[in-house]
């Protein structure tokens, strides 16, 4: 059915011709479609890519951590959960969390002390996670041990201390004999480090100027891709001293862990998560890299925007003749403006669609270039890239809408 308009005889065409006149002209003119709808799908498919990529990377992060048997996350004030490492709480921190009472009642099971430090395994660098041998269960929890064991070195290392260190908390390091120290320079590594490297049980790989031993291989998805005892890493980095770097806590009961979060975190004078809220402090930590990724989407999208509106206004300038002579058949401003706008919401979609596209195509790359990062693709970004590539295409075509519309047909006409 015929559309009409008050400013005059009804259009020429209907709906159907609405889109196929732009439809003809894109084909007319293949190339510049092609590098128009090119444009806007690297636009596109960098911002889908780089929100994948930086969600999905923290998001695997925190859920690793949040697969824990554990309740609550005690971490230094005012720490970046990222570059946080070294020895930060003392010892006696240990017995602060578990002397912690709710209505007179102990509330704490038991505080899982972490000592993190950073190393490069599998070509990258990598967090590692020193922890007591008796506490891996809680680490592991579910998860596999695909190959080896867990530690049988370091419980002998840890039993060796407990000897020397008799009543007291310290021990003197130069007691410990090459062989004690050796039996206890164990990892434990996950499944994708494990590939990534080529890495299997018995491999060994230099760690702080020690030969360490890789002794178990666990399923992907524990808290770290590299685990040692903690025995081991505080002897070699901290001279025995039993100080820690952060603590993983288990409640007697899980449901008082607001109650306890709140009572940590006055007696501690520390910060004291929820373990569920670990992925909120990621993404406070990467505040400036959210930023920095917005910023440079937006201003690539915005390129290629003024592209599309460049080209839109270079087709109505030579197209001024034609216009001149569908206003003449007595096409509306409406109409013609109409028209504009479905020429380039076709680019646009046509760009979105390859943006899309060459997002997973990316994704595919990455997993076999980088296996340890992850390209997670959700349907929000897909469809903020839908949004973003329409809306777009409209708004760069409405001043080259606006001036077609307004071209008077006898000048139009004459337009050589």
């Amino acid at each position: 059915m015929a559309c009409t308009d008050p400013e005059g005889p009804p259009e020429p065409a209907g709906e159907r011709e609405t889109v196929l006149l732009p439809l003809a002209n894109l084909m007319h003119h293949k190339l510049r479609t092609v590098l128009c709808a090119a444009a806007v799908g690297i636009g596109v498919g960098m911002m889908v890519v780089q929100l994948s990529l930086s969600h999905g990377t923290l998001n695997e992060v925190a859920g690793r951590m949040e697969s824990v048997d554990a309740e609550l996350i005690v971490l230094p004030r005012h720490a970046n959960v990222i570059f946080q490492g070294g020895a930060i709480f003392p010892d006696t921190y240990v017995h602060l969390i578990q002397s912690a009472e709710l209505d007179g009642r102990p509330v704490v099971d038991r505080a899982v002390p972490v000592f993190l430090d950073t190393i490069r395994l599998g070509g990258q660098q990598q967090r590692l996670f020193g922890i007591d041998p008796d506490d891996m269960p809680g680490f592991l929890g579910s998860r596999r041990l695909e190959a080896g064991e867990v530690f049988p070195g370091g419980r002998a290392f840890k039993d060796r201390l407990e000897t020397l260190r008799g009543d007291q908390r310290r021990y003197d390091p130069e007691l410990v004999r090459p062989e004690d120290l050796h039996a206890g320079c164990e990892l434990l590594i996950d499944t994708r480090l494990a590939r990534v490297g080529g890495y299997k049980v018995g491999d060994e790989t230099d760690v702080f100027g020690h030969r360490f031993r890789i002794v178990g291989i666990v399923e992907a998805g524990v808290a770290g891709r590299v685990f040692a005892p903690i025995q081991t890493i505080r002897h070699i980095l901290n001279g025995g001293v039993p100080w820690s770097s952060m603590f993983f806590v288990k409640l007697r009961d899980p449901e008082q862990a607001e109650a306890a979060a709140d009572l940590l975190s006055g007696k501690l004078n520390a910060t004291v998560e929820l373990k569920t809220q670990y992925g909120s402090l990621l993404r406070d930590s990467f505040a400036q890299m959210y930023t920095y990724i917005n910023l440079a989407s937006g201003v690539a999208l915005a390129v290629c925007f003024l592209f599309i509106m460049l080209t839109m206004y270079t087709l109505i300038l030579e197209r001024t003749r034609e216009i001149g002579v569908l206003r003449s058949l007595g096409a509306t401003r409406r109409y013609v403006l109409r028209t504009v706008l479905c020429e380039s919401m076709l680019i646009c979609a046509l760009g979105t669609a390859f943006g899309i596209a060459l997002a997973y195509g990316v994704r595919a790359v990455v997993t076999v270039a980088m296996p340890l990062s992850t390209v997670d693709i959700q349907a929000r970004f897909l469809l903020l890239a839908v949004g973003v590539g329409l809306v777009g295409g409209a708004v760069s075509a409405l001043y080259p809408g606006y001036r077609a519309a307004r071209l008077d047909p006898a000048t139009a006409l004459s337009y050589e």
